[in-house]
């Protein structure tokens, strides 16, 4: 099998397209179950055989996070070669991932082997009128033979030995196809070759499937950076744009003309005083017709739910604080972590220091809602005042290789002492969903009130170049120690659901979910 496996290496692109694909539930024949080793000279093949022979079709196109998938089949030895093939098919969706034995060492008739393999291959391998011959049979080497020389005569593979040297190819005929619609096409003068290669290269960015993963040309990039410093005059929300010309709100700062001028989540702006956005714009250029100056009013044409209305809202240049503190009664300690930026952690060791000199506290309260920064280290030293020194808080993992966060140990307060309430909704994300679940590994009676988070544990570097552009690239993942979980898509979930009432909240500021944390006893 070692033999075939390897030669199957060599098939490395298949016209597969994986939008419309539908995870196949498999349903086996019973026939003899097999225990003897497997080996090449084998006539039988086992279902061991089959899902290695059919992943290494995927073996260079799946993303390493496969790898962090979860496998329920209950007979698959963990790091084995089954259990490496099996996460790669589920990953893309091509086998479900049911809570049953797999019988791997079971042989499979080979009627059900070529439908299958078809399936997972996207080829057409039999017709039907051979099925009572293949049915009255088990799939043996030979059958896989036939699948390989099958592929190959129809020419969908290359082999390992000219990977390199094709890629080089496709790399000349790159620049020559844009040589070539430079110089000769026939609207040449009409095409914009900075705009022509910046697509390129964002269309490059864009094939990751990782919408963490963005180019900015170089325009985009100045006004992506002054985002991300806060050093600028405007309505102060989130935005973002999913797609050509939706932009929209992600959700106004807490205190900002955004929330003052009731600005809601998922507000689609779909005009910026009279200029309509549409699908040539990009979400800095909107941004930019938003910003500036301070105390002047950008009127903004809003679809909420399908309601059109226009709402003014007035600039201003303000300083967003890192971390509010309040002690809202006598027992309850208030602490508000706007984002997980530079210098984040030093602000809440001093929201702790006041803490310290409160005696009659008996509630924290930590409202990370809307906070979806990122800074790793900085929510690592703030863990360090919750979990005692030397335990492990996160891990994070690159592609080869992985760091442990480990707890320094800044003994200033005992937390066992408090009751711990979180608020949280579907914006906490990254460095504020890594606390949250660390708090919940090590204090397990922590309360989380209101939805189930973003669930974005990746982790992004900047690399800007030397025309002003900047390349933001998902270089790692996060995980939680002690469970080891990672959650992109999985979310943590409350365990209180509570509905924020948002015609209370703008008629008077009553925050219902602050108040039920407020009750809890």
């Amino acid at each position: 099998m070692t033999k075939i496996i390897s030669k199957i290496l060599l098939i490395l692109i298949l016209s597969v397209n994986f939008s419309n694909t539908n995870a196949l539930e498999i349903t086996w024949t019973e026939t003899k179950i097999t225990i003897s080793n497997i080996i090449v000279e084998k006539q039988q093949t086992t279902i061991w055989d089959i899902f290695n022979f059919l992943a290494s079709f995927y073996d260079w196109q799946v993303p390493q996070s496969y790898k962090y998938i979860k496998i329920n089949y209950k007979d698959v030895l963990k790091w084995s070669e089954l259990e490496d093939s099996l996460k790669k098919l589920i990953y893309l969706d091509l086998i479900k991932n049911p809570t049953v034995s797999i019988n791997k060492d079971r042989e499979i008739n080979a009627w059900n082997f070529y439908r299958l393999s078809e399936k997972i291959l996207w080829i057409q391998l039999v017709d039907t009128e051979i099925k009572s011959v293949l049915q009255n049979r088990n799939a043996t080497n030979k059958d896989i033979t036939t699948i390989i020389n099958s592929i190959w005569d129809k020419h969908i593979s290359i082999n390992t030995k000219s990977v390199n040297n094709n890629i080089s190819q496709k790399l000349d005929i790159l620049n020559d196809v844009y040589d070539t619609i430079i110089k000769w096409h026939y609207d040449k003068d009409n095409l914009n070759e900075l705009d022509i290669l910046d697509s390129a290269i964002s269309w490059i960015a864009n094939w990751t499937n990782d919408k963490h993963t963005v180019y900015f040309p170089p325009i985009e990039s100045w006004n992506f950076q002054d985002w991300l410093s806060w050093d600028y005059e405007w309505i102060w929300s989130y935005v973002d744009m999913e797609q050509p010309w939706a932009v929209r709100i992600v959700s106004p700062i807490p205190g900002s003309p955004s929330e003052k001028a009731w600005l809601k989540w998922w507000d689609l702006i779909i005009k910026v005083d009279k200029k309509e956005v549409k699908k040539e714009n990009s979400l800095s250029e909107v941004i930019t017709w938003i910003k500036w100056p301070a105390w002047t009013t950008v009127l903004l044409t809003i679809d909420r739910n399908w309601e059109i209305l226009e709402i003014n809202v007035v600039r201003e240049r303000i300083i967003i604080n890192d971390i509010e503190t309040e002690i809202l009664n006598e027992n309850t300690y208030y602490i508000q972590i706007k984002n997980f930026w530079e210098h984040v952690s030093n602000d809440f060791r001093n929201s702790l220091l006041k803490l310290k000199e409160q005696d009659k506290i008996k509630k924290i309260i930590i409202d990370v809602r809307n906070n979806w920064w990122w800074y790793l280290n900085e929510v690592a030293e703030i863990l360090s005042y919750f979990v005692e020194e030397w335990k492990n808080t996160a891990i994070v993992k690159y592609h080869d290789d992985e760091k442990n966060f480990i707890s320094r140990w800044y003994d200033l307060v005992d937390f066992s002492k408090y009751k711990i309430v979180i608020l949280q909704n579907s914006w906490t994300a990254s460095a504020s969903e890594i606390l949250i679940w660390t708090l919940k590994d090590y204090y397990p009676d922590i309360t989380l009130i209101w939805e189930n988070t973003y669930g974005k544990w990746s982790v992004q570097l900047m690399k800007n170049y030397i025309d002003g552009s900047l390349l933001k690239y998902t270089i790692a993942k996060w995980f939680t120690w002690l469970t080891e979980t990672w959650i992109d898509w999985v979310w943590i979930k409350p365990t209180i659901e509570l509905e924020l009432d948002l015609e209370k909240f703008s008629k008077d500021w009553f925050d219902n979910q602050l108040d039920k944390a407020l009750n809890i006893k």
